[in-house]
């Protein structure tokens, strides 16, 4: 076990030099958030703080990282092939929605034209989901299709306000997306 944390360490300081090296030159600067399931190379959203929540990462508005936020963004993530309940990105996305109109019956889902993540050379498609409800009325999620998971970028809100006020700030956090290093059993 402590061999393959010392692999892994030298792997993600091997990997960080490439991504600084590119974010020089995009003059943003690189972050790899660690989560329990690896690392992640996304920057934070800009302006908020990570906090404590749902997900592989949660963050929040920094006047609100106490109480209940209006608004928040997570990062979560789902094993997807042969084995797996989701067999690909496209029925994992089938599943998030079937399992969204059974939960809300007069729920709403739209889905949007797809994000350009421009650091991996991917067309992530995206889905608006509004319950309808008071309480977590509207979601978007940007989904990322990797080899065996599909990620979820997740902007989720009580109300239409909060929500359109973050939605450039968590597009840009999607967008800023470069990858991820996964922890594998041995």
């Amino acid at each position: 076990m402590r061999n393959t944390a010392l692999l892994l360490m030298n792997f993600v300081c091997l990997t960080a030099v490439p991504l600084a090296q590119e974010s020089a030159k995009s003059s943003e600067p690189a972050e790899m958030q660690m989560t329990a399931e690896g690392f992640l190379a996304i920057n934070s959203p800009l302006g908020w703080v990570r906090a404590d929540g749902p997900g592989l990462a949660y963050f929040v508005p920094p006047q609100e990282n106490r109480g209940q936020p209006l608004v928040w963004i997570y990062i979560s993530g789902a094993r997807i092939g042969p084995k797996e309940e989701a067999k690909d990105l496209k029925s994992y996305i089938d599943s998030d929605k079937a399992g969204f109109k059974r939960r809300f019956k007069n729920g709403i889902v739209q889905e949007e034209t797809p994000l350009s993540l421009p650091q991996v050379k991917q067309q992530a498609p995206v889905v608006t989901f509004r319950s309808g409800q008071r309480e977590n009325a509207i979601e978007q999620v940007v989904y990322v299709g990797e080899a065996t998971r599909v990620l979820t970028f997740v902007l989720s809100a009580r109300d239409q306000a909060a929500f359109e006020k973050a939605l450039p700030t968590f597009r840009d956090f999607a967008k800023s997306y470069r990858g991820s290093i996964t922890l594998t059993p041995n």
